[in-house]
C-alpha cells in the first residue's frame, strides 16, 4: 500500500474516532482525552526518551495522569482549580519556547534534563489536557473544541499550500527544513481570517483584541510543531511512534494542539 493510501486511510480512521466522540458528547470528549494523553506519555517516555514501560518513571508518569485527570474532572466546578493548572500549563510552554530558542549545547543540555526527569512526563500532557478539559466543561463546548481545532490545522493546511506553491526561503531549516517563510506568514492569515468568521457567526463577537489573539495563538501553533521537531531531531527520532500507518505517532499529529491549547483558553476566559 503506498504511503499516500495509508494517510488517507489514517486520517479518515482519526476522523471518524472524533466525530464519534463528539456524537457521543462531554463524556466521549473528555474518554478520548484520557486515551490520548496515556498513548501520549507512552510514545514520549518509550519511543522518544528511550525509557522501560517496567520503571518507576514511567509508572509515576502515567499514575500521576490519570490520578491528576480524575481529580480534575471530579472538581470540574472549581474554576480556581483550573486557573491554576492553565497558569502552570502556560508557564510550561514558556519553558519550551525557551528551549527552541536556546543553541545547540544548552538545549541538548535542557534535553538531557528532560529525559532525567522523565517521571515529569504525565504533569507535562496533564497541563494542556487539563485546559481541552476546561473547554469540554464549558456551555458552548463544541463551538470552542472546534474553533481550537480550526486555529491550529488552519495554520497547518495553509502553511502547507502556501509553502508548497510559493515559499521559497526556509523558516529554520536545522529544524525543520521543509517550513518556508512564505508558508509560516500565509499559515497565519489563512487561519486567522477563518477563524475570524467564525467567531463572527458563531458567537457573534469581533474586536481587535481577538484578531491580535488569533494571530499570536497561529504562531504559538506553529511553534508548538517546531519544540517537536528540534526534540525528535536531538533525540534522533523520526517518530513520536508508529501508532498511526503513515502519519507516525499521537504527539506528531497533536504537537501543535498541545502547545496552543493553553493559550487559546485563555483567550476564551477573558475575551469571550
Amino acid at each position: 500500500m503506498s504511503n499516500t493510501k495509508q494517510r488517507i486511510i489514517s486520517a479518515t480512521v482519526l476522523v471518524i474516532i472524533f466525530i464519534s466522540a463528539l456524537i457521543i458528547g462531554q463524556n466521549g470528549l473528555t474518554a478520548l482525552l484520557l486515551l490520548s494523553g496515556v498513548v501520549l506519555i507512552d510514545e514520549l517516555s518509550i519511543k522518544m526518551f528511550k525509557g522501560k514501560r517496567l520503571s518507576f518513571h514511567y509508572f509515576f508518569s502515567l499514575i500521576s495522569f490519570l490520578l491528576g485527570y480524575f481529580f480534575l474532572n471530579y472538581y470540574s466546578d472549581n474554576t480556581l482549580l483550573y486557573d491554576y493548572f492553565i497558569f502552570m500549563a502556560v508557564a510550561a510552554n514558556c519553558c519550551l519556547l525557551l528551549y527552541l530558542f536556546k543553541g545547540r549545547i544548552e538545549s541538548s543540555v535542557m534535553v538531557l534534563w528532560f529525559k532525567k526527569c522523565s517521571f515529569l512526563v504525565g504533569f507535562f500532557f496533564l497541563l494542556p489536557i487539563s485546559a481541552m478539559s476546561y473547554l469540554v466543561e464549558q456551555a458552548q463546548w463544541l463551538h470552542l473544541i472546534v474553533l481550537m481545532l480550526l486555529i491550529n490545522f488552519t495554520v497547518d493546511t495553509g502553511a502547507w499550500f502556501v509553502g508548497k506553491n510559493f515559499g521559497n526561503k526556509k523558516l529554520w531549516p536545522k529544524i525543520s527544513p521543509k517550513k518556508t517563510i512564505a508558508g509560516a506568514v500565509g499559515g497565519t492569515v489563512i487561519s486567522v481570517v477563518i477563524s475570524t468568521g467564525y467567531i463572527y457567526f458563531i458567537f457573534g463577537k469581533y474586536s481587535y483584541l481577538i484578531a491580535i489573539s488569533l494571530i499570536f495563538l497561529a504562531f504559538m501553533a506553529q511553534f508548538g510543531d517546531l519544540i517537536e521537531s528540534k526534540l525528535k531531531r536531538q533525540l534522533d527520532v523520526k517518530d513520536s511512534s508508529n501508532l498511526i500507518p503513515g502519519h507516525g505517532g499521537i504527539y506528531d499529529r497533536l504537537d501543535s494542539l498541545i502547545f496552543v491549547a493553553p493559550f487559546y483558553v485563555m483567550m476564551v476566559k477573558y475575551l469571550f
